[in-house]
């Protein structure tokens, strides 16, 4: 998936319905949807907890793995070359995957929001305290919630895996749905939450990609410049 100047209204579109969404839900649907699932029981499913806990470490060596296999695939003619652009482009995504977690940690204590339910900690929430909405710039222990870091996370990795491998789009695409509904039916987040996340990472990931291709454009000029000489 190459980043092209044609593709940015659709990026544009998609970015804007995730804030929209995560908007929409915080007014109207993350109280009731949260209260319901409290309700109905399915916050007790806890062996989905073992995809949300799994599924980092998973989509982390998957774009890896796909970024190497990229490389190893591409017209250079050096293998050495080859395993180099894998290694620096594993690197580089594994340093602004760190980046983009920081700036959502910078965003959780910003916000200050409330979390679903009390599950770490002592975590101030709407079902074991009635606690709901936003206590901004109170750091994100007890007031983290928004935006999500596993959904951000995910996004992020995902729009990776789609630039390393497009063909297996829907595969990605699957594993990025997946986690937000395990962190919402377990009340672990707001529907608003796993949204905003979805957005933070999906544009963090289209920027960090788009530096790539610029990074590996000017390389590649200058390799040309130098071979022609």
């Amino acid at each position: 998936m190459l980043i092209k100047s044609n593709k940015f209204k659709l990026y544009l579109m998609v970015n804007l319905g995730l804030c929209l969404g995560a908007l929409v839900a915080i007014l109207w649907v993350d109280r009731p949807l949260t209260l319901w699932i409290h309700q109905m029981g399915i916050d007790q499913w806890l062996i989905l907890r073992n995809l949300t806990e799994g599924l980092p470490p998973v989509a982390t060596f998957a774009v890896v793995v796909a970024l190497m296999w990229r490389s190893w695939c591409s017209s250079i003619k050096s293998k050495l070359q080859r395993l180099s652009v894998g290694l620096l482009s594993s690197v580089y995504f594994y340093l602004l995957l760190k980046l983009t977690m920081q700036i959502k940690t910078s965003l959780k204590i910003m916000f200050g929001r409330y979390w679903p339910k009390t599950w770490i900690a002592n975590n101030l929430s709407l079902i074991h305290d009635n606690v709901f909405g936003f206590n901004w710039w109170h750091g994100f222990g007890n007031q983290g919630s928004f935006p999500s870091g596993h959904s951000t996370y995910i996004a992020f990795c995902c729009v990776w895996l789609c630039y390393a491998q497009p063909r297996l789009k829907y595969v990605w695409l699957a594993g990025l749905i997946v986690m937000p509904l395990c962190l919402i039916a377990l009340d672990y987040h707001f529907l608003g939450d796993c949204l905003a996340g979805i957005s933070l990472g999906y544009t963090l990931g289209l920027i960090s990609i788009l530096v790539l291709s610029y990074i590996s454009r000017l390389f590649n000029k200058i390799y040309e410049v130098k071979h022609n000489q």
